[in-house]
């Protein structure tokens, strides 16, 4: 969110400059350009030679600002936003071609930067800046790939008033990671908002048994696709968890329950299948075939197009052409398909389109959506149907296109805004399983309110075996769980009501309590806190390694496992002890996440070492032949390994062209293995001690962690 809000602010940086520059003949303004400019230049230090130079002037929204902007011959740019009432500089951004490769650990460590983020506010907007506090970065934390692609690390500090954070004023501030240069800076403050006093908030006590009683957590289903009850199953399988719901604030003065805008489930999608037709002469591999099979039990395209039109509300008339068809493979259900259909056709200025799609096993309309352009505009028109009339004309359909389901599913109302502008209404149905919902299994439907015609459909049901309800925690036990590990905090807010609209932000801000740290399900068996994945999630996933301090790979082994890339057993690394083959491929392969997303690598596959090896095998990093799981590694062996995952295999098996007379035990590397010996060598990966290479020494799990952290900062 806190990224989203610094882009926002770009893009209307970039809207603002966009304004002809007419508007500077006369500004309403105590900083008149000339003031701006020296402002920017003397606080920000800037390297304005050999830049040319352009402003504009903009007031709104009860601000008045400069936007200045420098641009080199070499396409680097450097803006700047000036306050015209008060001087503060409000934005600053400073854009260069990056002309050399970055490695994927930068050169600087986030506390580097850090510095030389305080110092620039320091300088820029001192005042301001000592009245705010470092907030949780969505920056890199742990297991995230993101890092690979961020040259900087993003820092957000939020105002504290009477102790208590608002994050409605903060400033946002990004520094390079590999020049420690401040790339960004954003200022977004108002000093118009007036505080409710904290002494007059409701106990937390209070405010615990106000956010039970307004059924903040739900029982329910969850659909994962990665085995968690031990069934080693590889398809959809159902989890029972507490969702949160309604995770709505709560006013700390008022005691009420303020309602947020909502925003309704995902419905689930479908993936897609490439299909490539055989020459009926060619013998066909098992996969071939397979797939040959598969097309076969499918509903031809025609009887497909027929089941269409069949179920649906309207008619696609003969004016209509058929534009595409398409068959895929179901992603919720890997023994089905899908045919997809679009027709579409214009009359005038007016352009049609319907989309459908049906099972292709069973023949069940799964989605479709009708677009009239000429019913699409309602400038002056006056909605005919009420929302009750409206879920009247969802459910008689729904009755007749899937009479059993329609039994077992329930309405979930959503509160509808009176500034709601659009033309349709949608309801949205949810399969109930022994009193308990299933959000994976739904049915959506729009209608239009001024038509009464069904406009859009998506049915969305998945087949999988649902887990007893036998032996869960209680619903108390849930909320215990999730206020222990996730404190519902006294916070101050901007409150935007649903029944209200706004051209500027309302000035009155809101005391509340609410949870702002939690993203996860609590497993209603264990009550342990767990991703949509089912997978356990780590409250601290950078826990220090108890058997590390002093050891001359300290370093290297706390910031890989910042990366993620290390573990250990029980709280200790072990760093002295002889890395094993499997776990020597297990962090080789971790490490080549950031820049290649190959698998999703939970916590709960730090076991499975197969994952990992099908990732080394595949890359070329080892053959099946060379996978010996509990052996030692050898120096030797490493620098196969590593250089391979370089892809740099084709080089260093090049016989004969290698030479390692720097290394006093040259003549003991095997032969077959020279070139890679040299090229990690020759990449300072793996230097030796005193020219000797050792190379059928085994490796300590301390060199295997400093070899890769060298590996990581190659610049490729």
């Amino acid at each position: 969110m806190k990224r989203l809000l610094a882009i926002l602010i770009t893009a209307m940086f970039i809207l603002a400059a966009a304004i002809p520059s007419d508007v500077l003949a006369q500004t309403n303004s105590k900083i008149e350009l000339k003031q701006a400019i020296e402002i920017a230049k003397e606080k920000l230090n800037l390297p304005t030679d050999g830049y040319s130079f352009s402003s504009n002037y903009y007031e709104g929204d009860g601000n008045k600002t400069w936007y200045l902007t420098w641009t080199s011959s070499t396409n680097s740019t450097i803006t700047v936003n000036v306050n015209a009432d008060t001087g503060e500089i409000t934005g600053y951004n400073f854009y260069k071609p990056n002309s050399g490769s970055n490695s994927v650990i930068p050169k600087y460590s986030r506390d580097d930067a850090k510095k030389v983020a305080v110092d620039f506010l320091n300088k820029v907007i001192p005042e301001k800046f000592k009245e705010t506090k470092e907030q949780e970065s969505d920056d890199y934390l742990g297991l995230s790939p993101k890092i690979a692609y961020s040259n900087a690390y993003s820092f957000n500090f939020a105002q504290v008033v009477n102790g208590i954070t608002f994050e409605g004023n903060h400033i946002t501030i990004e520094v390079n990671k590999n020049t420690l240069e401040v790339q960004s800076y954003y200022l977004t403050w108002n000093d118009n908002y007036n505080f409710p006093d904290p002494k007059l908030a409701i106990s937390k006590d209070k405010a615990i048994e106000i956010y039970k009683s307004n059924n903040s957590l739900r029982l329910q289903y969850n659909v994962v696709y990665k085995d968690v009850y031990g069934n080693n199953d590889p398809k959809p399988q159902a989890i029972l968890v507490y969702a949160l719901v309604n995770n709505q604030p709560i006013d700390a003065i008022s005691g009420t329950v303020l309602p947020q805008n909502y925003y309704g489930p995902m419905i689930g999608g479908t993936g897609g299948m490439s299909t490539k037709s055989a020459n009926s002469q060619s013998v066909l591999s098992p996969e071939e075939q397979k797939a040959v099979d598969d097309i076969s039990k499918y509903i031809s395209k025609d009887k497909a197009i027929q089941m269409v039109k069949e179920k649906l509300p309207f008619t696609i008339g003969s004016q209509y052409n058929l534009t595409s068809s398409n068959l895929f493979k179901n992603s919720s259900n890997y023994d089905s398909a899908i045919w997809d259909f679009s027709w579409s056709y214009s009359d005038g200025s007016n352009y049609n389109y319907v989309s459908a799609s049906v099972d292709a096993t069973t023949g069940e309309l799964m989605t479709f959506t009708r677009s009239d352009s000429s019913e699409n505009n309602i400038q002056g028109k006056t909605p005919k149907y009420t929302k009750e009339q409206l879920k009247n004309i969802a459910e008689e359909y729904l009755s007749k296109v899937q009479p059993d389901k329609f039994n077992q599913i329930e309405y979930q109302d959503v509160p509808t805004s009176p500034y709601d502008n659009s033309p349709y209404m949608s309801f949205n149905y949810v399969y109930m399983a022994n009193g308990i919902q299933c959000p994976f299994d739904s049915i959506y439907i729009g209608v239009n309110k001024y038509t009464g015609d069904i406009v859009s459909y998506n049915y969305s049901w998945i087949n999988v075996n649902l887990p007893d309800s036998k032996n869960i925690i209680s619903l108390d036990d849930a909320y215990d769980s999730l206020f222990k590990n996730s404190d519902l905090q006294l916070t101050y807010i901007i409150y935007y009501p649903p029944d209200k609209v706004y051209d500027t932000p309302p000035q009155d801000v809101k005391l509340v309590y609410q949870v702002n740290n939690f993203n996860g399900l609590i497993d209603a068996k264990t009550g342990a806190y767990v991703d949509f994945s089912g997978n356990p999630i780590e409250k601290d996933k950078s826990t220090q390694f108890t058997d590390i301090a002093g050891n001359w790979a300290e370093k290297d082994i706390l910031l890989l496992l910042q990366y993620g890339i290390v573990d250990g057993k029980d709280g200790k690394y072990m760093p002295n002890d002889y890395i094993l083959q499997k776990d020597f491929i297990k962090m080789l392969v971790k490490s080549l996440q950031p820049n290649n997303i190959i698998i999703p690598l939970s916590s709960n596959d730090d076991e499975n070492y197969d994952n990992y090896y099908n990732v080394a095998i595949n890359n070329k990093i080892i053959t099946e032949s060379e996978k010996t799981p509990d052996s030692k590694v050898t120096r030797q062996d490493a620098a196969k390994f590593i250089v391979r995952s370089l892809g740099l295999k084709y080089v260093a098996d090049i016989n004969g062209i290698y030479t390692l007379d720097f290394l006093k035990d040259a003549n003991s590397i095997d032969s077959s293995l020279k070139g890679y010996v040299a090229i990690a060598y020759g990449l300072n990966l793996m230097k030796g001690n005193n020219g000797y290479f050792n190379p059928n020494g085994d490796l300590t799990r301390a060199e295997t962690a400093s070899i890769l952290v060298r590996y990581l900062r190659i610049e490729k």
